[in-house]
């Protein structure tokens, strides 16, 4: 089983030239090895809450937190243009409107909807950017006191029907109804 098997809908793994660890061959041993280095990340911002500043230097950290043991290029912008996201030349732009946005949004769950949206519509690094979004929204959503969503990482990460569901959320927000992903995202809160 090759590595290059790619997921409909998501960044395709075409180049593996900045994966770190030499032993991993299939899609489902990066996948493993993404997971835990995700989850490290994850424990390091969801369990103390803070004031935090989200800023383009503090969302590149996040990114190579969740993947600095996987990938050489975690918490670099692209260089490159996919079939998806913003023109690569005029990321740091996007991520910085974004940013300015955030603080016009207030601190609540609709909020969380629209950083997560713009994050993956942005797609600002050469993969990992949906469990990006996912997290940098969740952080949002821990650090004002809300609940989170237990999201079904392995579902969204293969093809799978929940998969088309978020999907198809996302494309919704793209147009500006914001209702599927809200609804999707409040079908997994926890608690």
């Amino acid at each position: 089983m090759p590595l290059i098997e790619n997921v409909p809908g998501a960044t395709p793994v075409d180049d593996i030239s900045g994966l770190i660890p030499t032993h991993i061959t299939t899609r489902s041993e990066l996948n493993e090895w993404e997971a835990a280095n995700i989850l490290k990340a994850a424990i390091k911002y969801l369990t103390t809450k803070k004031n935090r500043t989200i800023d383009i230097a503090w969302l590149k950290k996040v990114h190579k937190d969740m993947f600095d043991e996987t990938w050489s290029w975690a918490g670099k912008f692209r260089h490159s243009n996919f079939n998806l996201g913003a023109d690569w030349h005029s990321i740091p732009e996007q991520i910085k409107m974004l940013v300015d946005d955030i603080t016009h949004w207030g601190k609540n769950k609709g909020a969380s909807v629209r950083i997560h949206h713009r994050l993956v519509k942005i797609h600002p690094f050469l993969n990992g950017n949906g469990r990006h979004a996912r997290l940098v929204a969740d952080i949002y959503l821990f650090d004002h006191n809300q609940k989170l969503p237990i999201w079904p990482d392995q579902a969204l990460i293969e093809e799978s029907n929940i998969r088309k569901q978020y999907i198809y959320a996302l494309q919704a927000a793209d147009k500006g109804d914001y209702k599927p992903l809200e609804k999707f995202t409040d079908e997994l809160l926890s608690g």
